[in-house]
């Protein structure tokens, strides 16, 4: 099948030098490097490099089975494996095809950020041979079941903006839980406030959860915890029914959406909760401790198990021991790694935080909103000392790989015997 190729950027590409940014897309449909996430343009620009975004399989228009790709049986082959695998047989179909005019020669650097973080780090780990380095931004190397750390951080980057902020999410959470287990008119009017009909109690639970951590994950907290300063429910709620579609949509969350196999291209919450069900796990569930959580405790493994059951059929579940098993989890190997978190993402607990040797240089970067793939955006004045000294060291990094790592047609004449 086709991966979709979506964006290869000539303009500054240095055929002499033969260097190469392979940009790994999201678990979404790719439409190249995102306009919001320039940083690895300007990288490319800095080295001379070509830069190559390529989508995911079995999101946008990559399919391996067509408009049945969906199904339960061809979902089997999506996995975090056959992904490792689809990227370095582009690497070399990509040498092959004469239209890139990028030899065997040539120095590769993959960057990702999030799950595709994470496979940044783990090519990196699997076929050292084939690049000279990674970026792995806000990548989740770590799969966990449990995932409670995760309302844990929503909480501290909260606290960032006051206590009373914190305190409103769990009020407001408090509020309509009560409306939907109690209120039956209450509950058919939330439901229509905000587009989220085809969800139950529970799941709408999980959605509206979802409307704060996304808010604060992708660098709203400080606006998030301005709109939500009244204490008017009613404003409240109003503010959140019209800016909760900035990140995330209610058919994400409803088993009646997830287990349908029907194929639209930008669609991809199927196969991502199918990825959470299979391999990674990360259901973020409510703390123990009741005064540092603001999810329904309702939302909970039982619940996950569930979902997956009813959206993915009997047996469902992540292995993670063998996964972590197989790449290391926060003990992975690898060299010439970069990683790097915001210090307000909840996604950093599933990540390496703190450098190991001269091999993985780990950077977590303070700021205000300072969260998930930070590092990514596109560079402004308004940028923090901490977010701009990263870029520096990730540029420099990099720079010292490029001219002085062995390109893979070197490292394979390194390993050819002597004819003396």
């Amino acid at each position: 099948y086709q991966r979709r190729v979506h964006g290869v950027l000539d303009d500054y590409y240095n055929p002499r030098l033969q260097r190469v940014i392979l940009f790994i897309c999201s678990e979404a449909e790719c439409k190249g490097v995102p306009t919001k996430r320039l940083f690895p343009i300007q990288l490319a620009q800095r080295f001379q490099a070509k830069i190559i975004a390529l989508e995911h399989r079995y999101y946008g228009a990559s399919q391996p089975f067509g408009k049945d790709s969906l199904s339960l049986e061809n979902l089997k082959y999506l996995t975090a494996e056959q992904a490792l695998e689809d990227l370095a047989y582009f690497m070399k179909w990509v040498h092959e095809t004469p239209e890139f005019n990028v030899n065997q020669g040539s120095r590769w650097i993959t960057i990702g950020g999030s799950y595709p973080g994470a496979l940044s780090a783990w090519f990196r780990y699997k076929y050292p041979h084939l690049t000279v380095g990674a970026l792995s931004s806000s990548g989740v190397v770590e799969p966990i079941i449990d995932f409670r750390k995760f309302d844990e951080q929503v909480r501290i980057s909260a606290l960032k903006s006051g206590e009373w902020c914190f305190q409103a999410i769990k009020e407001i959470s408090a509020k309509v839980e009560d409306t939907l287990l109690h209120d039956q008119q209450g509950s058919v009017d939330l439901r229509k406030q905000f587009n989220a009909h085809g969800l139950t109690n529970t799941e709408f639970l999980w959605f509206f959860a979802d409307i704060f951590v996304e808010l604060i994950q992708y660098g709203h907290r400080r606006e998030l915890c301005e709109a939500i300063k009244t204490n008017n429910h009613a404003e409240r709620l109003d503010w959140l029914s019209k800016n909760y579609d900035r990140v995330v949509g209610p058919t994400d969350y409803g088993t009646y959406f997830l287990a349908n196999e029907t194929y639209v291209q930008e669609k991809n919450s199927r196969q991502w909760m199918y990825q959470q069900c299979s391999q990674f796990g990360w259901m973020q569930t409510a703390p123990y401790e009741e005064a540092i959580s603001a999810r329904s405790k309702l939302i909970d493994l039982d619940f996950f198990r569930k979902v997956c059951k009813q959206a993915y059929g009997e047996g469902v579940w992540p292995d993670i021991e063998e996964f972590n098993q197989q790449f290391g989890e926060l003990k992975l190997k690898a060299t010439n790694l970069v990683l790097t978190n915001g210090d307000e993402d909840p996604w950093k607990w599933a990540g390496i935080l703190q450098s190991r040797s001269k091999d993985i240089h780990a950077y977590e970067i303070q700021c205000d909103d300072c969260a998930h793939c930070v590092d990514l955006s596109t560079p402004t004045e308004a940028d923090s000392w901490s977010l701009t000294w990263t870029r520096i060291k990730i540029a420099y990094y990099f720079t010292c790989l490029l001219y002085t790592s062995p390109s893979p047609r070197d490292r394979q004449k390194s390993r050819m015997p002597s004819s003396a």
